[in-house]
């Protein structure tokens, strides 16, 4: 790891120690709406610490009042603390099961209301997705990753059909949110960021009312298409 990559993850380390902390003694006195803002400081702490900034582009496409679910591509670690800064509501990944385990971040995680799937077992997976669908139904607005993982180009890869069911299953519209610039600033196989600009596209949001199990593929084409419109804007990205 370069100098500059060790003193971007130390004070991040610094900064996740403290963040955290809140977040969890918030959510003990009950406080989980107010236990959302030390997520967007950690946000704003990464993007400062980096010298990355973005912008937002479609912000009126956003539901005003009703919960969505948000399917975002995914090339670096910067898209989502950006997209949680970006977007006007608090909004709640689904995340892998495996970061739980990280000490005292993991913690955090789970008291906020993070939604932690593991992937490795179906039975489970299909039991904290439907965990997930009450989550949405009771106003909270969560984020996926289509792609499921970073991808290691750039490029878009293949979508999952998971974060398509869950807002199927919980009738709320996918909100299409693209993120251009972050694999040049932070790729995969990145030991520290570049200063850069991101920007953030919220694309038209995509009805699922009165869609069902046979409307997936679909819906995953439609959703496709809007966020490729938004990455053939990114100097980066070739089809």
């Amino acid at each position: 790891m370069s100098l500059l990559g060790i003193i971007q993850f130390s004070v991040m380390v610094a900064a996740t120690l403290v963040l955290a902390s809140t977040v969890i003694l918030l959510s003990l006195l009950g406080l989980r709406r107010l236990a959302y803002l030390p997520v967007r400081a950690w946000a704003w702490t990464l993007l400062a610490t980096t010298r990355v900034r973005y912008r937002s582009h479609g912000l009126d496409n956003v539901p005003e009042a009703e919960p969505y679910v948000v399917i975002s591509n995914h090339c670096s670690h910067l898209d989502g603390p950006t997209i949680a800064l970006a977007l006007p509501h608090p909004v709640y990944f689904v995340i892998k099961k495996e970061l739980t385990k990280i000490p005292l971040w993991g913690l955090a995680t789970q008291k906020l209301g993070f939604i932690a799937v593991n992937r490795s077992d179906s039975a489970q997976a299909r039991a904290e997705m439907a965990h997930a669908v009450e989550t949405i139904r009771d106003g909270r607005r969560v984020l996926v990753f289509a792609e499921g993982t970073r991808s290691p180009d750039g490029q878009l890869q293949r979508f999952k059909k998971g974060g398509f069911h869950l807002a199927i299953d919980a009738q709320v519209p996918i909100l299409p949110v693209t993120v251009n610039g972050s694999h040049a600033l932070f790729p995969k196989s990145g030991t520290s960021v570049r200063p850069g600009i991101l920007d953030v596209v919220v694309g038209r949001a995509i009805p699922t009312s009165g869609l069902g199990k046979e409307d997936v593929e679909e819906l995953m084409a439609a959703t496709r298409e809007e966020i490729l419109a938004a990455r053939r804007h990114d100097p980066g990205f070739t089809e």
